[in-house]
């Protein structure tokens, strides 16, 4: 299972189960706007992505079939 958090030069938000979750903490935090002009519908509003990360149990999962 992959997890989904904002991150930017002042803040970086909880994991959560969705990127849309996580861009919803980066609006919510004023890190990031709604902005149906910008790829993905949102505006950061300082430098910052979302961030991916698996959990242990999907990558020991994953691993172990390699």
């Amino acid at each position: 299972m992959l997890r989904y958090r904002y991150r930017t030069p002042a803040l970086t938000g909880q994991w959560r189960d969705s990127p849309d979750a996580a861009l919803r903490d980066a609006i919510n935090a004023k890190q990031a706007r709604d902005d149906e002009d910008e790829p993905g519908g949102v505006r950061w509003l300082v430098p910052g992505e979302i961030e991916e990360a698996e959990t242990g149990s999907s990558l020991k999962q994953r691993i172990g079939r390699h």
